[in-house]
């Protein structure tokens, strides 16, 4: 009961921030956005139809592809808003309930309540989670309901797209709190995790380049500490990958253009790097990305258990 009021309080704690409103008004706008285009065969049309271009991306004959839809939605908007930006704001606005709890006056009501640190130190991690799980929620449920009744597009797997948000989330937020019981400044915690984020994604995309570009294997150390460093790292990068695989959208490699024999190379790389990826069980990438998660949750409850308040 003690856990579950604790967690509740979190999440009053961050509706009460200016940015959970925030980002609620960014779901509800991009999900107007979405409702003013429409696809029809060979072209699309924006604004209910004040303006329009003609493609055929978006069809297969004369019948509309759901696939290619669901790409654009997981691999740009979904993407963007809550795999770059949704992240962001959270972690700016998530990144002060740990430092407000050590703050004197704070944590001495807290641990004169007949609860142990860890459980404590859990429970308010649990509660930083409810925030971007409230708006994946709202993100996800809004802008599937678009496809379903604008564009008569139904993609059920797109609902798992809200466990993955939170999954990232948690794999930056470990981070912050290490960081913010650490230091006990909101501001230092929320730039180095934007750091870690960068770190993290630009392994990975190291990675990827020795895939794409097999003759670069040759520098073999370096190949050897990035290619491990990436199963100990949290996998970021992947998130989006998963969610359009789980959704059972196209490639958004198969929706480049292609010009000339330049361009067909790019895109054959591409493809190349993307299948590689895939091959990837899910169970290894998000169960190497928990394990990080949890290394540096059990350090941060150790230093927290052990602080003098």
């Amino acid at each position: 009961m003690q856990t579950w009021a604790i967690i509740v309080d979190s999440f009053r704690e961050s509706r009460d921030r200016k940015m959970f409103w925030v980002m609620l008004a960014m779901s509800v706008l991009i999900s107007l956005l979405m409702a003013c285009v429409s696809f029809e065969p060979g072209r699309v049309s924006f604004f209910f139809g004040m303006s329009e271009i003609e493609t055929g991306i978006f069809t297969l004959g004369h019948h509309i592809k759901p696939q290619a839809i669901g790409s654009v939605v997981v691999d740009f908007i979904f993407d963007l808003m809550m795999g770059h930006v949704g992240i962001i704001v959270a972690i700016i606005a998530t990144a002060g309930m740990f430092t407000s709890m050590l703050r004197h006056g704070s944590i001495e009501v807290l641990l004169a309540k007949p609860m142990s640190r860890p459980k404590l130190f859990f429970a308010r991690y649990l509660g930083t989670l409810t925030f971007i799980g409230f708006h994946g929620t709202v993100f996800v449920g809004l802008t599937f309901l678009v496809m379903g009744l604008r564009w008569g597009v139904w993609l059920p797997g797109y609902l798992l797209s809200i466990p993955l948000i939170v999954l990232l989330y948690s794999y930056l937020q470990c981070v912050s709190v290490l960081v913010s019981i650490v230091t006990r400044s909101t501001l230092t915690a929320v730039m180095l995790t934007l750091i870690a984020w960068v770190g993290f994604g630009g392994i990975q995309i190291t990675d990827d380049l020795f895939t794409e570009y097999p003759l670069w294997q040759r520098y073999q150390t370096v190949y050897a500490i990035t290619h491990t460093a990436r199963w100990i790292i949290p996998n970021t990068a992947d998130i989006s990958l998963t969610a359009r695989k789980w959704a059972g959208t196209d490639s958004v490699v198969e929706m480049m253009p292609v010009m000339d024999d330049e361009d067909r190379a790019e895109v054959n790389m591409a493809r190349r790097v993307e299948a590689a990826r895939l091959k990837i069980p899910i169970f290894y990438t998000i169960g190497s990305s928990l394990t990080f998660e949890m290394c540096v949750l059990l350090l941060a409850m150790w230093r927290f258990s052990k602080q003098d308040f």
